[in-house]
């Protein structure tokens, strides 16, 4: 389930990316009388690109509903999700803003595929691309919560800026050559892209190591974590990206500089700008493979998830309970008012309320049944689907708004169904 996860993770930021970067590159990139075939191309790429990043979020929005359920789920468990769980509102809004951004592209294309139009698609594609914060593990930060959240709003546009960029700029230089376009042209692109990128790239590494700061916080949570393995990964990643990077600013923009200064017809030029700027596009996508696994493991500094892992099967005693690191509860807290201790069910289907105080960082509750994960609840009541015959133990825990850092607050009974 964690490698179905991160790689529609990591599929929705390379959509997202291609959105953005075919956009700015079409928008901001070309210069004035280029041909209209390649404007006209980059933005049905964009738009193929945003119709993926919403088929990808049905796919993970079952995948959510999968883990509640232990099965494929129901029409009301995903229900419920979208319409009571802070993350399955935020889905839902970004799956409607997604879907309007189609229409208006389409309106666009109907209009002509104006410059000042391309760049209006443009920025209003970074909404899309930004509130994937908004279910990120920075909303599970206790302190300076807004802060670390706009610092990874602005971490994942500056991503898509860059690697959607230089794929967006892979596709206008292979065009260039195989049309046979003035090296002028192609060079000029490419310093336009260059500033883009020198941009992207500081604010990338700023908020990369704030980041990094707040959810590892020590070497050896980097080093002894799934995480921090991962997040390690990817560092080494972006440091060769930016090594590719710095390649092409300092020598590629120079050969084609030399290639226009000489007046020279560019084929040699081109080919290696496409090889070089192939490369920085293929290490981009190995970092986007990594982000989609960082975003469905839990951060280093806590790893509750992956000790919730290690002891479900024994969740439902007092000692495992003791093993397993939670967050504090800061006031938080849960009591279960049905079932009752020691009541007995004659149908698979068990009625289930409760009463919830949040306090600080409470916000709804998961359902463990002998140790497995049944359903997640934000309301007052619900019902636990496909209990087998037998004594079974029910565990509500309070969990936070990103739907994944489980609190030191819960409440356990135990009842039996026939």
């Amino acid at each position: 389930m964690v490698g179905l996860e991160a790689l529609a993770a990591a599929l929705s930021y390379l959509a997202l990316a291609l959105l953005l970067g075919q956009l700015v590159a079409a928008g901001f990139l070309l210069p004035d009388g280029e041909p209209k075939s390649l404007r006209h191309s980059l933005l049905a790429g964009a738009t193929a690109a945003l119709l993926i990043f919403l088929a990808v979020a049905v796919v993970a929005l079952v995948i959510q509903g999968a883990k509640l359920q232990r099965g494929f789920p129901s029409a009301e468990l995903l229900w419920r999700y979208l319409t009571m769980a802070q993350s399955g509102k935020i889905w839902l809004a970004r799956e409607i803003y997604g879907a309007l951004l189609v229409l208006f592209i389409w309106n666009v294309v109907n209009k002509g595929a104006a410059r000042h139009r391309l760049r209006t698609v443009a920025v209003l594609s970074v909404p899309l691309i930004a509130s994937r914060s908004l279910t990120s593990h920075a909303v599970a930060v206790r302190d300076d919560t807004l802060l670390i959240v706009i610092a990874d709003a602005i971490h994942l546009t500056a991503t898509a800026l860059w690697a959607g960029g230089l794929m967006a700029l892979w596709r206008v230089v292979y065009f260039a050559a195989k049309e046979k376009q003035a090296i002028a042209w192609t060079a000029k692109i490419v310093q336009h892209f260059s500033n883009l990128a020198l941009v992207s790239v500081t604010l990338l590494a700023l908020t990369g190591f704030y980041q990094s700061w707040i959810h590892v916080g020590a070497l050896k949570t980097l080093l002894n974590t799934d995480y921090g393995n991962t997040l390690l990964l990817k560092l080494v990643l972006f440091s060769a990206m930016l090594s590719a990077g710095a390649m092409n600013f300092l020598s590629t923009r120079r050969v084609l500089a030399r290639a226009v200064s000489r007046n020279e017809n560019g084929h040699v030029a081109s080919k290696t700008a496409l090889r070089r700027i192939g490369i920085e596009s293929f290490i981009g996508l190995l970092i986007f493979c990594a982000t989609g696994l960082l975003t469905v493991l839990s951060p280093g500094i806590h790893a509750v998830h992956q000790a919730a892992s290690a002891n479900r099967s024994l969740a439902s005693t007092a000692e495992s309970a003791a093993k397993k690191r939670y967050l504090p509860a800061e006031g938080a807290s849960v009591k279960i008012i049905e079932p009752k201790i020691g009541q007995v069910f004659a149908t698979d289907q068990v009625p289930l309320s409760f009463t919830l105080i949040g306090a600080k960082r409470g916000h709804h509750v998961h359902a463990y049944v002998d140790g497995e994960l049944m359903g997640m609840f934000e309301g007052k009541a619900g019902t636990l689907n496909g209990l087998k015959p037998g004594r079974h133990t029910l565990e509500l825990r309070v969990v936070a708004a990103d739907h994944q850092s489980e609190l030191d607050a819960f409440d356990r009974v135990e009842f039996m169904v026939k």
